[in-house]
């Protein structure tokens, strides 16, 4: 056992312990719960709304396949970049304010790139877009702490249901849409949602605001206690963490971006290339369901790491050797995709704080996504050098998961941010598990 590991403590009640005020208590978290699937189904939704269409807006636009690559990345770079700063935000302006900055910028990003005149326009406007939903990607995780610390299984559960829908439908009806109403009302139509998800956090704070005693909120800044004792880039669990959820996340985009060539390369025709991506992504909402509660419960969650691991394993191994039986495959890797779930669940358990949930969450998406970008470039890379897939699988997908299995290990006993941070692991000591 390290000096460093302090046992995950029972939540504490949140700064406004919505649970247990007799009145309006459940108004109060009925419309937190509203904002926060509103919230969640966006996280997603800016990205899979937009790719079923980039090749009907190529051809008007005149842009190409390297554009089409750069559409695919910059996801990634904004969730890197804004989720070492929302953090930031959060402390100086609070939960509900961020979360309202977040969807703001979604909804008012969605309506203005369906206007976009050109492609540097489009480009623009898609990164304002994603630096909405990557403000949500940190500050749902504390929200729900905040919230909901009784129920973290099962808001974990909902936020989770609530990005998978995101996800799985825009790409069913975009392209039918735009062939009746044209791509930018297809584009612009989700705007809705986001706008939606902005006025309930409004709601929700100008509620909160006036129910507030004179307790400091403990996400903010102005005056409050700083959520961890030290800076979480020197706690060696929150850099543990990040790896691992870099590894997670660098298989989910190596799979978006190349599944669909591994399949039409193997003889299968691009639809059924394309219905493999959903049927994973619909395997990983499965896992989903009972992913969070088994993580909240676990005393380790090494296991639950390996499943996932050994998901990946097997469908990789099998898209290699035996793609006629792809659906197998899909629903195999469904399963290692929904490592990202035990993820988020993960920083929801190892906090004891709104702030520190915010401080780790914003921690391990911005490294994390940043470690992911190498992912799809390097297997296209070493394909390409070699000739063929097989060290894409063994050298890019193997070495990642064996990452992965030592970081799971390392990392399998649940102990809180804040105690870490308090410990001789945040000076930076030698420890021995």
């Amino acid at each position: 056992m390290s000096v460093s590991s302090v046992a995950a403590t029972p939540d504490r009640p949140s700064a406004r312990p919505l649970a247990t005020a007799p009145t309006g208590a459940f108004r109060g978290r009925f419309l937190a719960l509203a904002a926060i699937v509103c919230a969640a189904l966006n996280l997603r939704l800016v990205v899979t709304s937009l790719s079923p269409l980039l090749t009907t807006v190529g051809a008007e636009f005149g842009f190409a396949a390297t554009v089409i690559g750069v559409f695919g990345t910059l996801p990634l770079v904004a969730f890197s970049l804004f989720g070492l700063i929302t953090p930031a935000v959060m402390r100086r302006w609070g939960t509900e304010a961020t979360a309202v900055l977040s969807m703001a910028l979604t909804g008012v990003g969605q309506v203005l790139r369906a206007f976009a005149p050109e492609t540097g326009t489009l480009l623009l406007l898609t990164a304002v877009t994603l630096t909405g939903a990557a403000l949500g990607n940190v500050v749902l995780p504390a929200l729900i702490k905040q919230y909901f610390p009784d129920r973290l299984a099962a808001l974990s559960t909902v936020q989770m249901v609530a990005v998978h829908a995101g996800a799985l439908f825009p790409p069913l009806v975009a392209v039918p849409l735009a062939e009746v109403a044209g791509w930018r009302f297809a584009l612009g139509a989700w705007s809705v949602i986001a706008l939606a998800a902005a006025v309930l956090w409004i709601a929700q704070r100008s509620r909160s605001d006036h129910g507030r005693t004179g307790s400091a909120d403990p996400v903010r800044s102005g005056g409050g206690t700083p959520a961890l004792a030290r800076p979480v880039w020197r706690v060696g669990m929150a850099w543990r963490m990040a790896v691992l959820f870099g590894m997670v996340t660098w298989n989910v985009f190596i799979l978006f971006t190349w599944l669909p060539t591994l399949l039409t390369d193997a003889g299968h025709g691009e639809g059924f290339a394309g219905s493999m991506v959903s049927l994973m992504i619909g395997a990983s909402l499965l896992f989903g369901l009972v992913a969070p509660t088994a993580t909240v419960r676990s005393a380790s969650t090494f296991p639950l790491v390996l499943l996932g691991v050994a998901g990946y394993a097997v469908g990789y191994a099998g898209i290699a050797l035996a793609p006629e039986a792809a659906p197998l495959w899909a629903l195999s890797l469904g399963l290692g995709t929904g490592m990202y779930v035990v993820m988020m669940t993960m920083i929801q358990t190892r906090s004891a704080t709104p702030g520190g949930a915010g401080a780790l969450s914003g921690f391990v998406q911005g490294v994390g996504s940043g470690i992911a970008l190498g992912g799809p470039l390097l297997f296209g890379l070493v394909s390409e050098l070699t000739g063929g897939w097989g060290a894409s699988f063994l050298l890019v997908v193997g070495g990642s998961l064996a990452v992965a299995v030592v970081m799971g290990y390392v990392e399998r006993v649940p102990r809180t941010i804040e105690g870490a941070a308090e410990t001789q692991e945040g000076r930076g000591a030698t420890h021995v598990e």
